[in-house]
């Protein structure tokens, strides 16, 4: 039996189509047609308005869902924005190894490894850190002021499980919950009704 791949790309560019009306099925979406392709299809200016955050982090993404040029490039973006003391919960990225590049203020961050090692580090402006793929990782703005991120991801859709969401918020059996975690039926109900992202 012979296999046979192309690692590279098989064009310049394939801006997606995200018409629900394409059937075509592939790994990425169909490609817009190159005659309909103007330059304004390559700029995205999604990260530049910075949201209100308060007290919460707040993300806003830049993937092929929001940017379709990026499709078939392997690559996707976000701006991370806190608040003092706001956080983005434990989440993963099933899809994507990920670089966060602080922008302003202090971040504390890091991620869990395979291993269950804790690798962290509190980060100042012009501070990169890395995610490895699938890890489970976090982020705190630790300082006095606002901060802010831009991060790139190695996958043009990353997917983003946020642990505690898709752990209580899922249809696992309460016994099987309340086992795993080392709590009652009281301590489980108070933390399913208090999960920030359902």
């Amino acid at each position: 039996m012979v296999q046979a791949s192309d690692p590279d790309q098989l064009q310049d560019f394939c801006v997606a189509d995200l018409s629900p009306t394409n059937p075509v099925i592939v790994n990425g979406f169909p490609c817009k047609p190159s005659a309909n392709v103007t330059s304004k299809d390559f700029l995205f200016t999604g990260l530049t308005t910075v949201p209100t955050t308060g007290v919460k982090g707040t993300a806003t993404f830049a993937t092929v869902f929001e940017y379709p040029a990026l499709n078939t490039l392997g690559i996707s973006h976000a701006r991370l924005d806190f608040g003092p003391g706001g956080v983005i919960p434990p989440h993963t990225h099933p899809l994507a190894s990920e670089t966060l590049h602080v922008l302003e203020g202090t971040i504390y961050t890091g991620f869990v490894s395979y291993e269950g090692v804790l690798y962290a580090e509190t980060l100042q402006v012009g501070d990169l850190y890395v995610f490895p793929k699938g890890t489970i990782h976090f982020q705190i703005n630790v300082g006095t002021t606002h901060a802010a991120s831009l991060n790139a991801l190695t996958s043009q859709d990353p997917g983003l499980l946020f642990v505690a969401n898709y752990l209580l918020g899922s249809n696992i059996p309460d016994a099987v919950l309340e086992t795993s975690l080392g709590i009652n039926a009281t301590a489980l109900k108070y933390l399913q009704a208090s999960l920030p992202y359902l």
